[in-house]
């Protein structure tokens, strides 16, 4: 055979596999709403007839004899027909993974938990682990909402309590004072003032969640001596200690100078000192100490009070959480007693770049501030 027979010879069966191509893809374009197995048996088809066309082709080119023409076709057919039924076998286990499929994205949706079952192809198992990955985040989620939900009105529950708790002696003693029947006016003003001063703790804490909450609680940093820092805070509430029969201590391994924003870390040391002054028995003493690990300063305020319960500790910097120790009235006038300081605290400190834990020391309890010794990167 000649080199420009060879060549009509393969110009035939290109020439019928791509008229069968096109074939098939409009039969597919107008099935495309069809099952699985209807497009996988369509191309299979597709591919016998194209075989089958290029040996027509070719025999009525008088290439081939007529008989060798006819054993051809009939193997053809044959093995189309044979390939076909595989190919109606094979299918059902694609359309059964592909019905799997949808089941799992209908459960998704629905919110359901989807779980891995073993699928035939790559492609398909591939798809199948990013619906089961996508259940496990969407299902961590609402279980995560719900949580911050339940704590939500849990917490608001106890902030309107402890709201309503001084307004209601407030009212009270206004009530006495106004009609003139105080025995004791002065010692009413001065529980008057307190209870106020208690109305304030409260309102500012709220007032500094929410603005944890959204994202508001802006940094003004610049480098500050937080041994400084440390001692004049202990100086400034060392009245109030000794007025509540508590002592305060400092002690500091070294000066330390660190990136912060002095207003806002105060507050933080400060929320934690007087939860350590409440909790102090009468005649303790709450100390605090600074030192340094490797590229952290640590602030640690130890009282010797009752301590945390092991099963409390997962909880201490949770908005609106008490121990079972805490559940009356503070006695110390700046504590709001909502359970909000330590919450602040963690979110002042974590603004930084830093971490804040707690421990019970076996005689009490200690919470450690730690803060980067240098400026931690943004974004």
């Amino acid at each position: 055979m000649t080199g420009p027979e060879y060549g009509q010879i393969i110009l035939s069966a290109a020439g019928a596999a791509a008229v069968t191509g096109v074939a098939a893809a409009v039969t597919l374009r107008l099935a495309r709403r069809a099952p699985l197995i209807v497009h996988i048996v369509v191309i299979v088809v597709a591919a016998v007839l194209a075989v089958a066309g290029g040996i027509a082709l070719t025999a009525s080119g008088m290439y081939i004899s007529e008989s060798d023409t006819a054993v051809a076709l009939t193997v053809t057919a044959v093995s189309g027909v044979v390939a076909v039924i595989v190919a109606v076998l094979l299918a059902r286990t694609l359309s059964t993974d592909a019905r799997t499929l949808a089941h799992d994205a209908r459960d998704l949706g629905n919110g359901l938990s989807v779980t891995r079952t073993p699928v035939c192809t790559t492609e398909l198992d591939g798809v199948q682990r990013e619906l089961v990955s996508s259940s496990d985040r969407l299902l961590a989620a609402r279980d995560a909402a719900v949580a911050a939900e339940l704590a939500r009105r849990e917490l608001v529950t106890r902030i309107a309590h402890d709201l309503l708790a001084p307004v209601a002696s407030i009212r009270a003693i206004a009530e006495i004072l106004e009609d003139g029947i105080s025995a004791e006016p002065d010692r009413h003003a001065r529980q008057l003032g307190a209870h106020v001063t208690r109305l304030q703790s409260l309102v500012g804490d709220l007032f500094e969640l929410s603005r944890i909450d959204a994202g508001t609680l802006a940094l003004d940093t610049e480098t500050v001596s937080l041994t400084d820092l440390a001692s004049d805070v202990v100086a400034e509430y060392g009245e109030l200690a000794r007025s509540n029969g508590v002592a305060l201590a400092f002690s500091a391994a070294r000066a330390v100078t660190v990136p912060l924003d002095a207003r806002q870390f105060s507050r933080a040391l400060v929320n934690v000192l007087i939860n350590a002054i409440e909790h102090s028995p009468e005649g303790g003493t709450v100390t605090v100490s600074i030192d340094t690990d490797g590229s952290l300063a640590t602030v640690a305020v130890r009282d010797q009070g009752p301590g945390f319960d092991s099963a409390d500790l997962a909880h201490v910097f949770d908005a609106g959480w008490r121990g079972s120790s805490a559940r009356t009235a503070p006695r110390v006038a700046l504590a709001g007693g909502a359970g909000l300081g330590l919450a602040i605290t963690r979110a002042i400190i974590e603004a930084h770049g830093g971490t804040a834990s707690a421990r019970d020391t076996g005689g009490g309890a200690e919470v450690r501030l730690h803060l980067p010794l240098d400026t931690p990167p943004h974004g």
